[in-house]
């Protein structure tokens, strides 16, 4: 499978809204969680989808400390989450 800078940065801004709905969702009695694409101690940080993509770029070893494999997949090719944030550039 091969992955696009965009389909990248779609994710990152899905994981922040599912960060919203998570929070939101976290407050009821009956929550249900929705995962996240990237670690959620990225997703936590981040403020917008182009600094969750250059946290991800950062501290691309953060792969290794998941079992998910979407994490692994968007965290272990440098060169696509560097692409992603120059396409996510303003």
């Amino acid at each position: 499978m091969s992955l696009k800078p965009q389909n990248i940065v779609q994710a990152a801004e899905a994981d922040l809204a599912r960060r919203n709905h998570n929070a939101r969702e976290a407050e009821l009695a009956d929550p249900s969680y929705e995962p996240y694409a990237f670690h959620r101690l990225h997703v936590r940080r981040a403020g917008d989808a182009r600094e969750l993509l250059i946290l991800a770029l950062m501290d691309s070893g953060m792969a290794a400390k998941t079992a998910k494999s979407n994490t692994k997949l968007i965290y272990g090719d440098a060169g696509l989450l560097l692409r992603a944030i120059c396409e996510s550039a303003p």
